[in-house]
């Protein structure tokens, strides 16, 4: 499966935990273009999101359906679908 990471912090992770968060907003910057976007401008093709709480090896992780991009006014909205997965690794 084709899958997008990001790491995101515990607030913003809770809060997608509890199906309250639908959209991750990021900045239009070089680094999420080239994530989001092939060399030819096309956008990539993800299955799903992979949310990671911060840059701990054994931090939570939550898999989620990724729903699509659209860009508005210098973001990426990054549409967040179902829970398909909650795991804590422990150390």
């Amino acid at each position: 499966m084709r899958t997008l990471k990001i790491i995101i912090k515990k607030e913003w992770f809770d809060q997608i935990a509890r199906k309250e968060k639908v959209v991750e907003y990021r900045d239009e910057t070089k680094f999420w273009t080239s994530r989001l976007y092939d060399k030819n401008g096309k956008k990539r093709e993800y299955d799903r999101i992979e949310f990671i709480n911060g840059y701990n090896k054994n931090a939570r992780r939550l898999i989620t359906r990724y729903e699509g991009l659209t860009v508005r006014k210098g973001q990426y909205l990054i549409k967040i679908g179902d829970i398909l997965r909650r795991e804590h690794v422990k150390g």
